[in-house]
């Protein structure tokens, strides 16, 4: 039997929080912002989260050290640009923000990621309708969102984007660590062809 290979950034678990962020972004933004003046906000948080999770694959998938970091510094960024947008959306609906002890966003974790594990396996797509199912809202077809329904996902994607920020801080020390402790991809390439040049030593 032949073993399915799996791109290694898939196994990350801020990339699998990324992941669900975008579905449920993706889905929820055009439902938030539905008016014909809204578009620009519509698209600008969907190429944030987009971003953000894009960034991730690619520099999970980079050998350059310094190539690596840019990208990540990238996703970070994007992220905090997408978390802002929810939080103008808090601050204008007189929304209060969850704490991340709220009981709430615990059931969700458990349902939506898969906890208590220690690696989530999110559904394959996580809906915002899931969501609000998980904490016994049902969706009335054909209306558009409710207050507490905004309040319920954007509290949670706030969440989810919140812990993948803290992971892809500690993705980017890492990085930063073996940099200034290995060199960079580039550096390491140029020191093994001068000492090839000069003492004829080869690597493995």
């Amino acid at each position: 039997m032949i073993a399915k290979y799996t791109a290694g950034y898939k196994q990350l678990i801020s990339y699998k929080l990324a992941l669900i962020a975008f579905d449920l972004i993706w889905e929820f933004v055009p439902q938030y912002y539905y008016r014909i003046e809204d578009s620009r906000q519509r698209d600008q948080m969907k190429q944030a989260m987009r971003s953000t999770k894009q960034n991730i694959v690619e520099g999970s998938s980079e050998r350059s050290l310094s190539s690596k970091l840019k990208l990540y510094d990238v996703a970070k960024s994007s992220l905090n640009e997408i978390l802002e947008d929810l939080e103008d959306i808090l601050r204008l609906e007189r929304i209060s923000r969850w704490l991340r002890n709220d009981q709430r966003l615990l059931k969700l974790h458990q349902v939506i990621e898969g906890y208590p594990v220690s690696v989530p396996s999110a559904p394959s797509l996580p809906s915002v309708n899931l969501v609000l199912e998980t904490l016994g809202l049902r969706r009335t077809r054909g209306t558009r969102r409710t207050k507490e329904e905004i309040e319920i996902i954007v509290n949670y994607v706030i969440d989810v984007l919140t812990r993948c920020g803290y992971l892809l801080d500690k993705q980017i020390n890492a990085v930063e660590e073996k940099h200034r402790t290995e060199g960079g991809y580039r550096e390491n390439l140029l020191k093994k062809w001068l000492d090839y040049k000069y003492t004829g030593q080869k690597y493995p």
